[in-house]
């Protein structure tokens, strides 16, 4: 169903991408551009209408082997994330570096159908980096000039780590004094993020038996804020153990901002905000390998709105926008923790319910589900009755796999719509499915 609410909040979503500070790219599976946001013409020169419809390839710097392309290649279309630093070509031949994030999108059927690109320009920080043969003078204000914090540091066995360097910039990304983190190294470890102090800490322990570490992860700073950085550690070992660390500290919070909402946009409906068809998949899926693990059952759930199309053309596709918000904020506000909502389609949605004991609970369930709907909508200025058709089905009682668990709960659910009597109905061996 196309809809004018749905149309403007996707709008409001795809004005967010535009708004942002980090180029953004959208190609097809050949890597053709076919969208790009307004900061690419800051980054590139280049305008949309110039980028639109030409291959990525034109931003090539000549500067890379084929092997970091293929390499590249490969990992995207085995439908995996690429993060990496490129050199790339402005239209004025100028070369600049990038920090590029590449995410496969997939379509319905699990296929790769576009890529997404995000790019930070990067080529302040590495004219930093080239730089710090230079005067002390200058080093220290190039270093202060770009969004990243460096360190360096020394591992002596028997006396632990040393804080030997810290630019001055690490004020204005944690809010702390930088003589902190000089008079102790274990205080920026307090700092990291409550979930992520153990992976911290274990890439600890491998930066002192001597290995690099490029790691990503949260940190709060001094009022609170949470924030994504980037470290990246440059081990040189010694003999007797002793080790010097070269080490930068990245501020990528916006890229991860930048990330979740493209994610988000694509796992997500526009109209209720709940889990569309993709995230349903992943969810159930995700389900039944954990009831597989753990023997327990799940129970998924289609229900659909009888007669939409009549509210539609009666009342107008405004009104029945709000009827299908106000079923997902019944759904929502109503059921069980361990109960996920998506909307699949048009007046369809879908309940995955974990951590059933019984099966024979699931009628009971679903007669919830036809309760908590069935009855009267105030939607704005019309008083709506509405039905809903709810059918069912069980892992692992009827199947054990996503394809036919989906299959037997939509027959039930239409076995429920086709009936005079019957308003739900859970699936039994030899329906037609």
């Amino acid at each position: 169903m196309i809809n004018s609410t749905e149309d403007n909040l996707s709008h409001i979503q795809f004005a967010a991408l535009e708004a942002a500070a980090n180029g953004i790219v959208i190609t097809d599976t050949r890597g053709i551009i076919i969208w790009v946001n307004p900061a690419m013409k800051t980054l590139t020169g280049y305008s949309a209408e110039e980028l639109v419809g030409q291959s990525t390839n034109m931003m090539k710097s000549g500067k890379h082997s084929k092997a970091f392309y293929q390499n590249l290649w490969q990992t995207i279309n085995a439908g995996k994330v690429w993060r990496g630093d490129i050199i790339n070509c402005r239209k004025d031949g100028s070369l600049y570096y990038e920090d590029m994030t590449i995410t496969p999108v997939f379509d319905t059927d699990g296929k790769i159908q576009n890529y997404i690109a995000i790019k930070q320009d990067i080529t302040r920080y590495r004219q930093a980096v080239v730089a710090l043969s230079e005067s002390e003078e200058r080093f220290r204000q190039l270093i202060n000039a770009v969004n990243a914090h460096f360190y360096v540091a020394e591992y002596h066995p028997g006396q632990g780590f040393i804080n030997t360097y810290i630019s001055e910039n690490i004020e204005t990304l944690t809010g702390f004094p930088r003589q902190r983190f000089l008079n102790d190294f274990t205080f920026w470890q307090s700092l990291v993020y409550s979930d992520d102090q153990k992976s911290t800490s274990e890439n600890t322990q491998r930066i002192q038996n001597g290995e690099s570490i490029d790691q990503e992860y949260r940190i709060v700073d001094a009022v609170g804020i949470v924030k994504w950085v980037r470290d990246d550690v440059h081990v040189i070992a010694e003999d007797a153990g002793n080790l010097h660390l070269y080490g930068t500290i990245t501020d990528i919070t916006a890229r991860k901002e930048n990330e979740n909402r493209i994610r988000h946009l694509a796992t997500h409906d526009p109209l209720t905000n709940l889990p569309n068809r993709i995230m349903f998949q992943e969810i159930l899926e995700h389900a039944i390998t954990y009831a597989k693990r753990n023997n327990l059952r799940v129970a998924v759930f289609f229900l659909d709105i009888d007669n939409f199309k009549t509210v539609n053309d009666t009342y107008g596709h405004h009104i029945g926008d709000t009827l299908l918000k106000s079923i997902a904020e019944r759904l929502t506000h109503n059921l069980r923790e361990h109960d996920t909502i998506s909307r699949i389609s048009g007046d369809e949605f879908t309940i995955v319910t974990e951590q059933l004991k019984s099966a024979r609970s699931a009628p009971n369930l679903a007669k919830k589900i036809h309760t908590l709907l069935e009855g009267k909508y105030q939607l704005l200025e019309h008083t709506i009755d509405v039905s809903v058709s709810v059918g069912g089905s069980i892992y692992p009682d009827h199947a054990e796999d996503f394809e036919t668990l989906i299959r037997m709960a939509d027959a039930a659910m239409y076995k429920a719509k086709n009936s005079t009597d019957l308003h739900y109905v859970i699936y039994q061996p030899g329906d037609d499915i």
